[in-house]
């Protein structure tokens, strides 16, 4: 219950940071990004994780800069999402090897 709570829950709240930002801040760029994310993590993409803590670790660095405490708070309770036995099941961390083995052939 908790893994599937967790696999819907981030890419859902990434949606709608997604909307959030396009329609209070019109940011574009902030709102593909959001969507982005949301699909790698919904598609259970080999990258996926890494790719949520470049979204959420920018957004984090943002908000702290332009002093958006609320969204810096869901920018870190994201990643502490992201550590939790259940998102570690969902989405891997990249293993050293493995991740050039997996898209590319040896050189």
């Amino acid at each position: 219950m908790g893994s599937r709570l967790v696999v819907t829950l981030l890419p859902l709240a990434c949606v709608v940071y997604a909307a959030a930002a396009l329609a209070w801040r019109h940011s574009w760029i902030s709102a593909i990004a959001g969507v982005l994310a949301a699909l790698f993590l919904w598609w259970r993409h080999p990258r996926a994780r890494f790719a949520a803590y470049i979204f959420f670790s920018a957004l984090a660095i943002r908000s702290a800069l332009t002093a958006a405490w609320p969204t810096l708070a869901f920018a870190v309770l994201a990643v502490l999402v992201m550590q939790t036995p259940a998102a570690l099941a969902a989405w891997p961390r990249l293993r050293p090897g493995r991740v050039r083995g997996d898209r590319m052939p040896p050189p």
